[in-house]
């Protein structure tokens, strides 16, 4: 496991913190970044269900 994950995980919440901080439109800018979380879930869910399906016929399940 790379011993730098967790610092690279800090720093980024950190880095957040700050643009956040900064920003004047907070929640405008939590919106986006909530659309964007579920828009890459969503992707990433339909992907998946996709490749089991693939994987499932494949097996002739």
């Amino acid at each position: 496991m790379n011993s730098l994950k967790g610092f690279g995980i800090c720093f980024l919440l950190a880095a957040t913190l700050i643009a956040m901080r900064e920003l004047a439109e907070v929640e405008y800018a939590l919106l986006v970044l909530t659309v964007i979380l579920i828009s890459v879930s969503t992707g990433i869910y339909v992907a998946s269900r996709r490749r089991y399906r693939k994987d499932r016929r494949i097996v002739g399940d």
